[in-house]
């Protein structure tokens, strides 16, 4: 039987640029969960996945599948 689960998180994502306009901009983000008021930053969107993935086995959430996932 699956455990009830549900956080709330929250994802703001910003763009540094950089002083030589030639460069790429920085893309860059914090992700907080609003269900522990915890947050931390994150540079890509692999590592949005891997937290929320590692608070799902923290919290005993096996096993799983999302909805829309690459492979289902």
């Amino acid at each position: 039987m699956v455990p009830q689960w549900r956080r709330r998180y929250l994802l703001d994502v910003w763009i540094e640029r950089r002083v030589i306009d030639s460069l790429p901009a920085i893309v860059r983000g914090r992700l907080r969960d609003l269900s522990i008021a915890e947050e931390g930053y994150v540079g890509s969107f692999e590592e949005v996945q891997a937290r929320i993935e590692a608070d799902l086995d923290a919290d005993g959430v096996t096993p799983r599948r999302w909805e829309r996932g690459r492979h289902g």
